[in-house]
Order: structure tokens, then sequence, then C-alpha cells
């Protein structure tokens, strides 16, 4: 009886598995995997610009021991005038002044030492190899910090004028106002570590130093009209803007008699480029860019005049020069054999060599090419433009030619300042 009640209880036990077996399936939900996000794309930005360099007495020149190929394409003759000029200048200086090489401090004596060599031995070899071989082995290069250096070209304007105010000769040229007040920085305990720094210019109303009047103020709001500082009255706005860009030259009367007039002082506004404004207004092409190309449109389109020259809140005064074309340093400048740089950087009156491009002309006055040249010259004048380890203007001189190649010259290429290894015995 067990037997048979434990064999129909197996039975039914296996019949039930059976039938779960056979039962159909449940289905089991299983959650679908996430989509993958896909990863953003990574733009990859150019690495930035490095900050514009900020130049120090210390680091705008540099010892080279690579002395460039000199050569040097103006007459021997009007490099010895040049140097003449700064020896005679120097020759007032006290000897024991220092003047800044770089990283160098070398006395104005040792200056004048190198000047009166290289002079000699210029005289005695004139721009030869042998003259030039000389100088590769006792003289020591200073180069200029900048890894280029722009070059640009200015020149003596001849102006009409009149000593009298008419309606021919409406606008004044300015000598320097009484009230400008000049404040040189380093002077004062909390700046006397920073000789780079700039000059402070303005006027003082009450107790308070504010800045100068700006060009606007002066030309187009007669704000010095009336005050006795009309040195001459000239017949172009436009011309005597361009004077100011220059920084001297020559007003002719209508009785063919002439004076020199040259830079004074400037107001303290920082200079402004015209041809950047009459670009970006895109009132000319860039192939207009240009002295000659600037002044035609200038002198075209009168109505375009005021808004451009204020563009440019810089603003100079003049005084009357025994001699053409004088220089911040005090001498007579040589047409293509002065220049003019940044007095904070390099030691003013000495002597440098330039390599750069200057422009050849077709019939028509256009350039047609450039041809690259080096040349010895002088650093005898400053610039309100002329800013920075990476600039220099050549003086051209005066006349057609001479406001051909300034107008048209802004070229790359390299600075050197020159010094004799061992001048003193």
């Amino acid at each position: 009886m067990n037997l048979k009640r434990l064999f129909l209880a197996g039975a039914l036990l296996i019949i039930a598995l059976l039938s779960l077996s056979c039962a159909p399936k449940k289905k089991i939900f299983v959650a679908p995997k996430a989509p993958a996000v896909p990863t953003p794309h990574q733009t990859v930005l150019p690495p930035p610009e490095p900050p514009p360099a900020v130049w120090t007495v210390e680091n705008s020149l540099k010892r080279v021991d690579i002395v460039p190929e000199l050569r040097d394409d103006e007459p021997a003759q009007t490099l010895i005038d040049a140097v003449d000029l700064s020896l005679q200048k120097f020759s007032s200086m006290d000897p024991a002044a220092l003047l800044r090489f770089g990283a160098d401090t070398v006395p104005v004596a040792r200056v004048v030492a190198s000047l009166g060599d290289f002079r000699a031995k210029l005289a005695e070899l004139g721009l030869s190899e042998g003259f030039f071989r000389y100088l590769r082995e006792n003289y020591v290069f200073y180069s200029s910090a900048a890894p280029q250096v722009t070059f640009t070209g200015y020149y003596e304007p001849l102006l009409r004028g009149s000593r009298r105010e008419s309606p021919r000769y409406p606008y004044p040229l300015y000598g320097r106002p009484g009230d400008l007040v000049t404040i040189d920085q380093p002077q004062f305990y909390f700046y006397k570590d920073r000789p780079d720094l700039p000059q402070i210019k303005g006027r003082v109303v009450g107790s308070r130093l504010v800045p100068y009047y700006t060009r606007e103020e002066i030309d187009f709001r007669s704000k010095l009209r009336g005050r006795g500082l009309e040195i001459v009255w000239i017949d172009s706005l436009v011309d005597i803007f361009f004077l100011h860009i220059q920084g001297s030259g020559i007003v002719q009367f209508e009785d063919g008699s002439r004076i020199f007039v040259g830079y004074a002082d400037q107001n303290g506004h920082p200079f402004k480029s015209i041809g950047k404004y009459l670009l970006d207004m895109q009132l000319i092409e860039r192939g207009q860019l240009s002295l000659q190309g600037m002044k035609a449109f200038l002198k075209e389109h009168p109505e375009a005049i005021p808004a451009a020259m204020i563009a440019n809140p810089s603003y100079i005064f003049f005084q009357v020069n025994e001699q053409s074309a004088t220089g911040t340093f005090g001498t007579r400048l040589t047409p293509w054999r002065s220049v003019a740089s940044d007095p904070r950087l390099f030691p003013l009156g000495t002597l440098a060599y330039i390599e750069c491009e200057k422009p050849v002309f077709d019939a028509e006055k256009r350039i047609s090419s450039w041809e690259k040249f080096g040349r010895f010259v002088l650093n005898q004048d400053t610039g309100g433009a002329i800013r920075g380890a990476d600039r220099v203007d050549l003086f051209t001189g005066s006349g057609e030619q001479s406001e051909l190649v300034a107008g048209g010259m802004k070229q790359k290429g390299a600075l050197f300042f020159l010094l004799k290894k061992n001048p003193l015995p």
C-alpha cells in the first residue's frame, strides 16, 4: 500500500514537471542599453599670439658675434659730413656722461673716440673692402633685438606761406605754447628705475594737470588763436598736416625768401596713422597708401579733411631754425645718412648700419621694383610715430625724389650700432 502511494506520488511529480517544461515561457524584459553619447568635436584653437614686446633700454640692443656683410651705396663724403656733425655736438657734452647700448653703459668719451677712429679710417681707405674688413675686426656690433625692423622715410617738404594772415594764407603754423607742461616720469622716486617711461605733457587747470589740447581743439576749435603763437600762415591745411608728420620743412614766401622750420615740441597725445583711418573707412584702396596718394585724396576731397585729421590727435609745434632739417640731437640732418629712432632705446648721435630695400621708380614715377642696399647712418633724430626697437625713419632730404622715396618706403630690414672695441689708450 505504501509502495503504491509512493509510486503514485512520484508519477504525479513527473507529470507536474513535464507540464511546467511545456508551458509557454514568460518573457523577461531587459532594459535596452542607452545609446552611446557621441564625444563632442574638439576644436583645436591656435596658440594665442604673444603679447607685443615691451622694449626697455637693457633689452633693445644685443651684442652679436656674426657681423653683417658690410657695403654702402652712398658717397663717402656724405658719411664724413654726418659723422662730423655728431662729433661737433658731442664736443659740447660731458665726456663722462653715459649712453646705453643695450645692457652696456658707455661714456661719451668712448663714443667720440669711436667716431673719430671711424672717420679717420674712412678718409684713408674710403668705402672699400679694406675699410669694411677693418670694421669687422675692430668694432663691436649691436643688433636691434627686434626680429625685424620696419624702415620708413621722411623728407623736408616745401610749403607756401606768408608772414601775414589772409584769405589766401588762412592756416597758422604754431610755435610752442607757454602753458605746455612736460613731466619726466623717471625723475620721480616711484619711477626712478624706469628710464624707458615716456614723458607726460599737459596743461595746468587750477591745481590739476590735464591733457593738452588735441588736434581737433587746435585746428578746428581755435583753442590757440589770438595768443601770438603763429609763426607763419600757410595756404594748405593738408600740407601743414604732413609737415607735422615729417617734423621739419621749408616755408617759401611770395618774394622768394625762405625760412626753415623744425620740431619744437608735441602736445603729448599719441600719433595715429591717417593711412589706417582712410583704409578703415574704405576711402582709399591699399594701392593708394603712400604719402603722395593720401595727399592727393585729401586735396581732391576737402570734405574728408576734418575727420581724417581729427583721427590723429597728436600735434606738433614748430620753431624757426637757422639751417634746414635739424634733428632732435641738435645737428643738421644729412640726406640719406641721418635716421630717426626711439630715443628711449637707442643712443642719439651714434653710428649705425642698416640693411633694407629702396624703391626703384618707372618713367611715371611709380614704384616698379625694390633694390636691396646697406648703408652707414647716424642716429640723429626722433619722431612721434617712431616707437620701439622695430622702427627706424630714414631722412631722404628735400625735392621730388626725396618725397617719392619717403612717401613709398615701408620695408623690413636690420639695424646695427657700432663701437670700436678698444678706442681709448
